[in-house]
């Protein structure tokens, strides 16, 4: 079986076929380039420009080719940035195993080193959603929307384990047996997330546009517990709860495509991305109007 839809007995890995995951490969039109971050060198790829710069993160094991079908289209009225995590396409490994703290520590670290510039649009897929988040919390001022493309959650496995304790533990053996050796650390720094259910911030996500996507096909043979209805319905209203803590957006629930939204229908990414900086637009000149 090569084919496990969501992630640690959460939604965090994007595994399907993940042999063909760490191709490295050029986003279309604009190759990737190689970044100095310090001592490292980090795949990174920059096109086009506006307001905003839009800014990836891929779901865990993913390179920034996954953003392929989408990044080109959003790129046609904004600065975008895809790049490719620590270890991961042309990025030069680092000592260590990753957390999450890690990981916002290297995303600052591409920000710093490419000199990019706020207000900022994240964009996160599975595990992606994880970072994102992290970085908001610490830099809240300088975001101005985030998009969850079908999120890894906190609690997923508290809530499963309602359901059937013993299948959620068979699905996490089930990744850990098919992951490639190299991502085993950090894939059990997440597993600790989850079996705790608690995801270290370091403050309050910011109160701003945000979209969620969320997956929930139904498979006539599912493969896994996190495929099965009842977890499947977890899953969506797991989303939903996280999506309540905002004022401003919404929660796009697709029966059509599987974790992998943004390469299944990469239209609703470039949507709910569209909407996020629609929002932040008028959010923008409400706010001029009131400081006259």
């Amino acid at each position: 079986m090569v084919y496990l839809s969501r992630t640690v007995g959460a939604v965090l890995l994007a595994l399907s076929t993940f042999a063909g995951a760490q191709t490295p490969a050029a986003m279309p039109k604009d190759a990737p380039e190689v970044l100095d971050v310090g001592p490292y060198r980090v795949q990174l790829a920059s096109v086009g420009a506006g307001p905003y710069t839009v800014i990836f993160e891929s779901g865990f094991g993913r390179d920034l080719n996954v953003w392929r079908d989408v990044a080109p289209q959003v790129a046609r009225s904004n600065k975008v940035i895809t790049y490719s995590r620590a270890g991961h396409g042309s990025s030069e490994a680092r000592p260590g195993t990753p957390t999450v703290a890690s990981r916002t520590d290297e995303l600052e670290q591409v920000i710093a080193a490419a000199g990019l510039r706020p207000p900022f649009v994240l964009v996160g897929h599975s595990y992606g959603g994880f970072l994102i988040r992290s970085y908001a919390a610490r830099h809240p001022a300088q975001i101005a929307g985030m998009v969850f493309v079908d999120p890894s959650d906190e609690h997923q496995n508290t809530e499963l384990r309602k359901l059937d304790a013993a299948a959620v533990d068979n699905d996490a053996r089930l990744l850990v047996q098919y992951m490639p050796p190299k991502f085993q650390a950090e894939l059990g720094q997440v597993q600790a997330i989850l079996d705790s259910g608690q995801l270290p911030l370091a403050g309050l996500l910011p109160d701003v546009p945000v979209v969620v996507l969320t997956s929930v096909q139904r498979r006539e043979q599912p493969q896994l517990f996190l495929e099965t209805p009842a977890a499947v319905d977890v899953w969506r209203d797991l989303h939903a709860r996280f999506f309540r803590g905002f004022r401003r957006g919404s929660h796009v629930v697709t029966p059509d495509s599987g974790h992998n939204i943004h390469q299944e229908q990469p239209q609703l990414v470039i949507a709910a991305i569209a909407q996020v900086i629609a929002a932040a637009d008028t959010a923008r000149a409400h706010d001029a109007v009131d400081k006259k």
